[in-house]
């Protein structure tokens, strides 16, 4: 005599079971989504300064390729530098067009440069030679590589036109006139509209703008664009700048630099800068 014995799967109602089934679709769902946020938050944020020529952006040789896992080496000697990630080992010179990966030689559009006391190298040709892609959005910049955390680089000032346009050296103006910021002195407190007053070589043009900066962590959270003006024959400049407030939804505390440089046709000086308050 046999006697069929209903299992429990089988008493149990199909909407139980379906809801079973929907629980773990969400259960799964949430881990992905955990997954791809974990993945996400592993990506390295660098903060550059847009430094352009040609056309073509340069970025700081440290920071950016060593966020990126490679090691930087720099020959201040030779001014070469030498970047190794992954297979590939990339070899640089100052200002020359000429570049090796792994040994082949490769034309650059735009050399390596100096740029104030820091090393400037094209963005596009190191990230793509040591295998990421290099993608453009907006103010940002993604470089990736399957694997690999994404590099974020967030470009100061983007928003408000902010950045610098590489300029080669050449031959200072013969003045003994020195470039300087007399005035505001550091640690001053100044009204939304600075009065601005320094020393540069008479004849030349004055270049003379503001960074609102963060407290917190001192990075730029805004860029007011350049004034330029002619400097008078006895070298004393003065301009007037605005020290801009943030958004009322941005509380964090902030402080200002202002930075100045002159310019003659042949010629860009390094810049001077001077901190202050609100």
């Amino acid at each position: 005599m046999y006697v069929e014995v209903e299992s429990a799967d089988s008493r149990e109602p199909q909407s139980r079971r379906k809801g079973v089934t929907e629980a773990m679709k969400r259960l799964a769902l949430i881990v992905v989504v955990l997954a791809l946020t974990a993945t996400l938050a592993c990506a390295a944020e660098v903060w550059i300064q847009r430094v352009e020529e040609n056309g073509r952006l340069l970025v700081p040789l440290r920071g950016v390729f060593e966020a990126a896992g490679a090691t930087v080496d720099w020959q201040g000697a030779t001014q070469t530098i030498e970047i190794k990630g992954g297979a590939s080992v990339i070899v640089m010179v100052v200002n020359n067009y000429t570049a090796t990966v792994n040994g082949a030689a490769v034309q650059l559009d735009v050399p390596p440069r100096i740029v104030g006391s820091s090393t400037y190298i094209p963005l596009r040709f190191a990230g793509e030679a040591l295998g990421r892609t290099v993608d453009y959005k907006g103010d940002r910049v993604i470089l990736a590589s399957p694997g690999s955390p994404d590099i974020v680089l967030l470009i100061q000032g983007e928003a408000t036109g902010g950045g610098t346009t590489y300029v080669p050296p050449a031959t200072p103006p013969s003045s003994t006139t020195a470039l300087s910021i007399t005035s505001p002195r550091p640690g001053a407190r100044v009204p939304p509209r600075a009065e601005v007053y320094g020393t540069a070589p008479g004849g030349s043009m004055i270049v003379v703008y503001t960074e609102v900066r963060s407290q917190a962590d001192n990075h730029v959270l805004k860029n007011v664009p350049g004034l330029r003006h002619s400097v008078p024959a006895d070298g004393n400049w003065h301009v007037a700048v605005a020290m801009p407030v943030l958004p009322a939804n941005i509380s964090e505390p902030l402080y200002y630099v202002i930075k100045a440089y002159y310019e003659t046709p042949q010629y860009r000086s390094p810049e001077v800068s001077v901190r202050v308050t609100r």
